[in-house]
């Protein structure tokens, strides 16, 4: 569906979902998309090497439904952000708007977003996530990152004008995270106008973050690889910085002030600081979690930014 737009042209809108094994949770990001109050003129899956059925489940939807504007093209394995760019490469439309699976979308995302961009007179409209975890583990991990019950502006669910990516280049290749930072970055460096869509936000279908300490520090680990290519986004000379004032503090017998100011910042202010009500009073042993889960976000982290310095020597 064209949308008229105020100097007589017509802007189109693709939406771009990359995906990799979704089976559990591609139906009910199908569900979203068919409920969209503004329809878009495309949607664009990037298969990255997925392993399981969510191609097949995919492929049956398109063909129920009749959605000949809905298309799967394959990648192999890849980032997001690489299979974002190849994505983008096959868009046919004026604006592109990326979402993640596993994330329950409003009914009014596309509609609100483009009227936010219409009326703003912008060239990216962003939305906000709201972040609140499941589990025990789940809760620990975001009150340390978003914060529980918390909005945050990302990058997943924003419609961006297509000329606007062509001229500041594609999102950095090979990045499972950063590619965000690196491009809002970029946005601002180069004086676009972002604004944010405030009558919708994005939710998560079941775990926010992860459900166990393992796969919760995989994931930050992962995450942490490419960060050195990322524009202005500096925590990886703040952790490589900190990291040799705590080795200095233990050479000189300061250790113990060090790890109580650790646990006091880390473990228990910087997470109240980002949540809007962590849910002690339901779940105490949250007084325990929450540290350990800083601990292993900077440690796995940490090793992410020094593995990542060895490969790109930076």
């Amino acid at each position: 569906m064209a949308v008229a737009w105020k100097n007589k042209r017509y802007m189109t809108i693709s939406v771009v979902i990359p995906f990799y094994n979704e089976s559990i949770s591609i139906k009910k990001t199908l569900l979203c998309l068919d409920g969209q109050e503004l329809q878009p003129d495309e949607v664009i899956f990037v298969n990255s090497g997925s392993t399981d059925n969510t191609v097949e489940i995919i492929d049956t939807h398109i063909s129920n439904m009749n959605k000949n504007n809905y298309q799967i093209i394959y990648c192999g394995e890849m980032s997001p952000s690489s299979s974002i760019n190849k994505g983008i490469d096959s868009a046919s439309s004026d604006l592109i708007a990326y979402v993640d699976c596993g994330l329950d979308i409003p009914s009014n995302w596309l509609k609100e977003s483009l009227s936010v961009m219409k009326n703003g007179d912008c060239d990216i409209v962003s939305i906000q996530i709201n972040t609140k975890g499941e589990t025990l583990i789940d809760q620990s991990f975001i009150s340390q990152t978003y914060g529980i019950n918390s909005l945050t502006t990302c990058l997943p669910g924003s419609i961006i004008k297509k000329d606007v990516i062509e001229k500041l280049g594609r999102f950095i290749t090979k990045s499972r995270a950063s590619y965000d930072v690196d491009f809002i970055n970029k946005i601002v460096k180069n004086n676009y106008k972002r604004r944010i869509n405030k009558s919708t936000t994005l939710k998560y279908f079941g775990i926010n973050y992860s459900d166990n300490f393992f796969s919760a520090s995989k994931k930050v680990y992962s995450y942490s690889l490419n960060a050195w290519n990322a524009e202005g986004d500096f925590k990886p000379y703040t952790y490589l910085t900190l990291f040799l004032i705590s080795l200095t503090l233990i050479i000189f017998n300061l250790g113990f002030y060090f790890l109580s100011s650790y646990i006091f910042l880390r473990g228990y202010l910087a997470p109240y600081m980002k949540s809007k009500n962590i849910p002690l009073f339901q779940r105490p042993l949250l007084i325990l979690t929450i540290p350990l889960a800083g601990f292993i976000i900077d440690i796995s982290r940490l090793a992410g930014y020094i593995k990542s310095y060895s490969i790109y020597g930076k």
